[in-house]
């Protein structure tokens, strides 16, 4: 398994623990020729991710990336009006990215899950049919993916794998391709049990918890999340770690971590709690929390 950059950093605002703005294209520039010199060979966006993937190409212009993208959430529509949107969002990535695009994931599981399923799937693969990309989906649980791989060939999928999510030790989908992200969980993992109680009070017990096991190992958090991300490769099939950051000397340092991490087994540290594990719901309980 390989480290990735991700790149939502890029293009938007984003993580509970994240600046408050997008990533320069000066500092992104500096990022991928850091992520180039360490090894990095694959480069993760998405068209939902601000307008970074009309960008990306340029910024990124090392032959040995490769890019993964996402085709967007399907609005509700017509199944004639769906079809046409998702053959649209394909061309455009494709026109995007270029030959380096080698692999495309439908960035809402629900979308091939739905009654529609097999027609956006039909469109998303004549669109790609003799241009070397591979499809698939970007999911949220080993049970989903699974579900959706049954139905069709998916080549290559991404799942949520980190100290407190470690539903991918149930995963059983051979042959696919799988990508791991969240590994810090939006930073939370990164931080102490303070910031978790101001920014998602759910987390605050888990994360003080996490604190302490890493405190007993020796480890500081960010060598520990990747350790335990590691842990859980026992099926040789997860290729890479999809990072983001938001300055190179971040990446520095999570490759540093990266390197000096070794495979920790950790399942006391899991929960199926969704308010802690899937960010979808983290806006609810930010409320909920702002009104109490």
């Amino acid at each position: 398994m390989k480290l990735a950059l991700g790149t939502v950093q890029f293009g938007l605002a984003y993580g509970i623990a994240g600046s408050g703005h997008a990533v320069a294209e000066n500092e992104v520039r500096r990022i991928c020729e850091v992520a180039a010199k360490r090894g990095v060979d694959c480069v993760d966006t998405a068209a939902g991710y601000g307008d970074i993937e009309q960008r990306i190409a340029s910024l990124a212009p090392q032959s040995q990336f490769s890019f993964v993208s996402k085709i967007p959430a399907v609005p509700a529509a017509a199944a004639g009006t769906a079809v046409a949107f998702v053959r649209d969002s394909v061309r455009r990535s494709i026109e995007r990215l270029g030959s380096r695009l080698r692999a495309l994931m439908f960035h809402r599981q629900e979308d091939l899950a739905g009654d529609a399923g097999a027609q956006l799937w039909g469109a998303a693969f004549d669109a790609v049919e003799g241009k070397g990309i591979a499809l698939g989906v970007s999911a949220y649980e080993p049970g989903t993916l699974a579900q959706i791989a049954e139905r069709f060939p998916v080549r290559v999928a991404q799942l949520p794998c980190n100290a407190f999510d470690q539903r991918i030790a149930t995963l059983d989908v051979p042959g696919v391709e799988i990508h791991l992200r969240s590994a810090f969980l939006q930073g939370l993992l990164l931080q102490d049990a303070a910031f978790a109680s101001k920014k998602l009070p759910a987390a605050e017990r888990a994360v003080s918890q996490w604190r302490a096991w890493c405190s007993e190992r020796g480890l500081f958090p960010l060598q520990a999340a990747l350790s335990v991300v590691k842990g859980l490769d026992h099926t040789g099939q997860y290729t890479h770690c999809v990072v983001g950051v938001e300055s190179a000397q971040q990446f520095e340092e999570i490759a540093d971590a990266w390197d000096a991490a070794r495979p920790i087994a950790a399942p006391e540290l899991a929960t199926d709690d969704l308010a802690i594990i899937d960010p979808r719901s983290w806006m609810r309980e930010q409320h909920e929390g702002a009104a109490a």
